[in-house]
């Protein structure tokens, strides 16, 4: 395929079918063999062939301490080097992937019970033979946000994984933070006689995370694009700071077929290429997005309302006031317009109602009351405190966490179809330090329905990437990713049936109109119909560079972008 002189024909779309006809080998630069090897499939060959004798071939050769999976790896990279040196006339180096999952140490006993450390991969012990003049190096996944072992050791232990004496001292801050991400990179740089690379590091700037870092303050997700430079740029230093060769920006573009452990099982991930889901961070690690629009979006939060037209209006009140809606294979947009409207001192009310199988007409604590049985309520209450409420009973987290959350079963006791309780919507994330010091920690949770406030326009000069909402005197302009209103693919209407009517856990069920209202405390607020059509598979965008890559780019040469 490289060198342009390949067919491949299979059934299975997903592979890599095609005819290659164009020789890109000049600037390949080497093969990197692997993906991040499942641990349990290399504890598993380990174990089932302890005898196996070492592979020799003729450029790699297995040394007498590899085990059967790293001779397998010696007979992988050899016959790839066999093919294209006999074939070719060429070598490239190569390198096998690894991470901290497979990564060669031996860690204390709790260490490795905890993260379930079965495996390791020691690229020392697959060696050249005088026919690989290319050369090996070692490659690591070296992502901030992976298992941070050494989090859960004493500073002082750390050498313990080493045979050599390794210098932490700039590991570690005069205030005593620990900077484990550059000394874990140290372990491996000096560990290897070979030059090490770091084939991926990256921070996401969707909506969703799914953990926190509190040794090294890098998690994974809800990042502006700004603060993605800023990790990338650390975490660059960090790498060169530990000396190893180099490192691999993860990655260059948005994916929108990306899945994340705590959004999949709320969307369908057969169709979620059709529509861009700001709650799962995983597709947001680039430095060019895709955004909606075949040149810009249809509405950018930021207080210019020139693109809303009358058709975009959903009801209009006596008083004046009014909302309208637009909708994009990302978000749905609100235009609020209310005379007079004090974003900090007045309180407005967004009820809107999805499905016809629950909701409520109240809400506690609430004097106004709903025309339709409401299934989330958008609280607007100052820049701080604006956030989109959801029916206890059409909460998402209650039906697939609760009982790592409280211990409790939700579907012994469900709430009431029209249950008056409205709860603040949240994900749950992984908290690595807190569960390995007391495992019955229960899963930690994040608001991810709590608004942000700022400018969503990427021309603006005060451009933030994470603004939801803004106020410019008596409009607001709102932006609502699908997944906080329960849609599991958008393309096609589909959100989630009732949780317990039946049903365990998620089911969809399409719907064809949606009803949305704006009003105040001590009213009965009318709510006005939205049609809704999806767009099936075709979807239009159009690429953006991320601030993060101007970021890296004054970094990387000095100057300041124009």
């Amino acid at each position: 395929m490289i060198h342009g002189k390949r067919l491949i024909i299979n059934n299975d779309a997903d592979t890599s079918t095609g005819l290659y006809l164009h020789d890109i080998s000049k600037w390949v630069l080497g093969y990197i063999i692997g993906n991040g090897w499942e641990d349990t499939t290399v504890a598993y060959t380990d174990e089932k062939y302890p005898d196996m004798e070492p592979y020799k071939g003729t450029y790699l050769t297995a040394s007498k301490d590899a085990s059967a999976f790293e001779s397998l790896l010696a007979e992988t990279g050899d016959r790839m080097l066999y093919y294209e040196s006999t074939r070719y006339d060429e070598q490239r180096l190569i390198s096998f992937s690894s991470g901290n999952a497979t990564d060669p140490f031996d860690y204390p006993k709790e260490i490795a019970e905890y993260f379930r450390k079965c495996a390791r991969i020691d690229a020392e012990h697959i060696t050249a033979t005088d026919k690989f003049i290319s050369g090996q190096f070692a490659s690591y996944s070296a992502s901030p946000y992976d298992q941070d072992y050494l989090s859960c050791m004493e500073y002082t232990t750390w050498n313990s994984l080493s045979d050599k004496k390794i210098d932490f001292s700039d590991c570690i801050t005069p205030d005593g933070k620990r900077n484990t991400y550059r000394a874990y990179l140290r372990l491996l740089n000096e560990h290897h006689t070979m030059p090490v690379l770091a084939v991926e590091f990256g921070a996401a700037t969707g909506r969703g995370e799914i953990q926190e870092n509190q040794v090294t303050s890098r998690g994974l997700g809800y990042y502006s694009e700004k603060e993605q430079g800023k990790i990338l740029v650390d975490c660059y230093e960090d790498i060169m700071a530990a000396g190893l060769s180099g490192g691999c920006v993860y990655s260059w573009q948005d994916e929108w077929f990306k899945h994340t452990w705590n959004t999949m099982y709320a969307v369908d991930l057969s169709r979620n290429i059709y529509w861009e889901d700001a709650q799962t961070n995983d597709q947001h690690f680039g430095l060019l997005a895709f955004d909606c629009g075949e040149k810009e979006s249809v509405c950018y939060v930021d207080g210019d309302t020139s693109e809303w037209t009358d058709k975009d209006m959903v009801i209009q009140y006596e008083d004046g006031s009014f909302i309208s809606v637009k909708y994009d294979a990302s978000d749905v947009y609100l235009y609020l317009h209310k005379k007079g409207f004090d974003l900090e001192n007045d309180t407005l009310y967004v009820p809107v109602d999805t499905t016809p199988k629950t909701g409520s007409t109240r809400m506690e604590n609430c004097t106004a009351e709903f025309e339709r049985p409401t299934d989330f309520v958008l609280i607007l209450n100052g820049k701080d405190n604006t956030r989109l409420l959801v029916q206890d009973r059409y909460n998402p987290i209650h039906a697939n966490y609760e009982e790592d959350i409280t211990g409790e079963d939700s579907y012994i006791d469900p709430p009431a179809r029209d249950s008056a309780v409205f709860e603040n919507i949240c994900m749950v994330l992984r908290d690595v330090i807190g569960q390995y010091q007391d495992a019955a920690t229960p899963l930690r949770t994040f608001e991810s329905g709590k608004l942000y406030y700022g400018n969503g326009n990427p021309s603006a000069s005060a451009y933030d990437s994470r603004a939801d909402f803004i106020c410019n005197g008596d409009d607001v302009e709102i932006r609502i990713p699908w997944q906080l209103l329960n849609f599991s693919d958008p393309s096609r209407m589909q959100i989630h049936d009732d949780y317990y009517d039946g049903n365990y856990g998620i089911e969809a069920v399409g719907i064809k109109e949606m009803f949305i209202g704006l009003g105040r405390e001590g009213n009965t607020i009318e709510m006005g119909r939205l049609k809704l059509k999806g767009w099936e598979n075709t979807v239009s965008y159009h690429e953006r560079l991320k601030e993060a890559y101007q970021v890296l780019k004054t970094y990387w040469t000095g100057k300041e972008h124009e």
